[in-house]
């Protein structure tokens, strides 16, 4: 099954935000070892993971000491529901401060999040405090996990359209060190332990062509059958990770498709395809990228970067690329890229992009 979205709107800024907690990775394979060593046999083997995933630090919203203690669902929501109000808020600050747009011009919210519960949903913090109109559409999105801040995207620029007066507000937030299960000693949990990050994004998307970059296309693409590949299983103490090795695979599978439904009708051949924004769920999703495509590692720097220092923040992960790219890559006008991101369902979402 596969939708397509034209919109012609364009990017214009991105802005970013990260915890103050940094866990270098060889800290967080100690502490793994310590947690998972009496249950899971042969654990130092496993715990190359930790080495192998090319990540040098994370970002957690918590202090080191706070997973080596139980914590209610209760607690782990009142973290999230205080954490992602503050990193929302500075990176939309980011996002607008390099823009004249005025907060109180905003005409949509898209708020994207899959690590925490809020009802009101977490849009109405932010209106209240960065003194947003009260009359902007909201649209707050769960349960999209990894796909959703290119979904989002393209939500985004399916609003806005070709309307210079509508301007969209795409957040992402995702506080996935509050999603660890310290009683659970599954592998799956385990390899979450190496890669997830916390981590928040903020978009500007405006209607109209006339912006650094524009969404020429986007598209989704859902397997079926596939929806116990990835994300949550609902537990006493809160949500408990999903990750089936069948991914990449599942992955390589499906990336020739969905690239071509994204270039569709466009005259765009991959070959013309200058800049990968592509959401980098691990190393073995980042190699299906490059074989798929068979374009070098160079081609996704921004994706190697953006790992290695944040980790796999779901949703907010592929953003962070756009914003690594848009600032130390080079453009010339006329560039085109893809962005893309897989997740939960199992789905792709691809979009076409062009520097302008």
């Amino acid at each position: 099954m596969r939708v397509v979205c034209h919109s012609m709107a364009s990017i214009v800024s991105v802005g970013t935000a990260v915890p103050p907690h940094v866990m270098p990775q060889s800290l967080a394979r100690d502490m793994a070892g310590d947690h998972f060593g009496g249950t899971i046999a042969n654990v130092d083997r496993y715990l190359q993971v930790f080495k192998n995933a090319l990540v040098d630090q994370r970002h957690f919203c918590v202090a080191p000491d706070w997973f080596t203690r139980d914590h209610t669902l209760e607690a782990k929501n009142n973290l999230y529901l205080d954490w992602a109000e503050r990193l929302t808020a500075e990176a939309i600050e980011r996002a607008l401060g390099s823009t004249d747009i005025d907060p109180g011009s905003i005409t949509h919210i898209v708020l994207v999040s899959s690590s925490g519960i809020a009802t009101p949903s977490l849009d109405v913090a932010l209106i209240n405090k960065l003194g947003l109109d009260p009359r902007v559409r909201r649209l707050p999105l769960f349960g999209l996990g990894c796909a959703a801040g290119a979904a989002g995207l393209a939500l985004a620029g399916t609003l806005a359209g070709d309307s210079a007066d509508t301007t969209v507000l795409l957040v992402s937030v995702e506080l996935n060190s509050l999603t660890f299960q310290r009683d659970d000693f599954a592998k799956s949990n385990l390899v979450a332990a190496s890669l997830f990050g916390d981590g928040a994004a903020a978009v500007v998307v405006r209607g109209g062509d006339d912006g650094p970059i524009v969404v020429l296309n986007s598209t989704t693409l859902l397997r079926p059958r596939t929806n116990r590949l990835m994300g949550w299983e609902f537990v006493d103490t809160g949500f408990r990770v999903l990750f089936s090795r069948r991914v990449p695979e599942t992955i390589r599978t499906m990336m020739p498709e969905a690239v071509a439904n994204a270039l569709a009708g466009s005259g765009v051949g991959t070959d013309q395809v200058s800049h990968f924004v592509f959401h980098p769920g691990g190393t073995k999703i980042l190699d299906a990228y490059q074989k798929k495509l068979d374009r070098p590692a160079e081609d996704f720097r921004a994706s190697y970067f953006v790992l290695s220092q944040y980790g796999n923040m779901s949703s907010a992960t592929v953003l962070f690329v756009l914003d690594e790219e848009i600032r130390n890559s080079p453009h010339r006008s006329g560039d085109y890229g893809l962005l893309a991101a897989f997740g939960p369902g199992f789905s792709a979402e691809v979009s076409l992009l062009q520097w302008r």
